[in-house]
């Protein structure tokens, strides 16, 4: 970091030891290191702020990215194509007994008849009754005389 070898510190060490003296160079190498502890957690701490940031800017990014593929989603887009036509053909087919506007009146009747005879619906048929009597051998006839 600093590039100081071992000569430097040694250096350094007596230099510190004629100017602040020998009994208080323990007291001052505990303030230097508190103090570089404080400026160390608030590196740290700054540190921490920034990677919030920057990871919210991605979130941020990662939700547009999910509202986006949520928005043009093909699935919902082949729903939608799918379900348009059909409401207007269930909507054509309702109309379809609803006389147009400007027909004369006696084709107004018309329309009306024939659309409440498609409402109508169909007669049911009843099933025909089984025959009672089932054929009978001879064998069969014989037991019943």
């Amino acid at each position: 970091m600093f590039d100081i070898g071992w000569t430097e510190l040694l250096f350094l060490g007596v230099l510190a030891i004629l100017v602040v003296g020998p009994k208080d160079l323990p007291r001052m190498m505990r303030t230097i290191g508190q103090y570089t502890a404080k400026i160390r957690g608030a590196a740290r701490e700054f540190q921490r702020s920034f990677d919030e940031m920057a990871r919210e800017s991605e979130l941020d990014e990662l939700r547009k990215q999910i509202a986006d593929v949520k928005a043009n989603n093909p699935i919902s887009q082949v729903k939608d194509a799918i379900k348009h036509p059909l409401e207007s053909v269930g909507k054509a087919l309702d109309d379809a007994g609803k006389p147009l506007p400007g027909l004369p009146d006696e084709m107004v009747g018309d329309a009306a008849d024939a659309a409440a005879v498609a409402k109508e619906p169909p007669p049911e048929e009843k099933p025909e009754a089984p025959d009672t009597e089932t054929p009978k051998t001879d064998v069969a006839r014989d037991a019943a005389q």
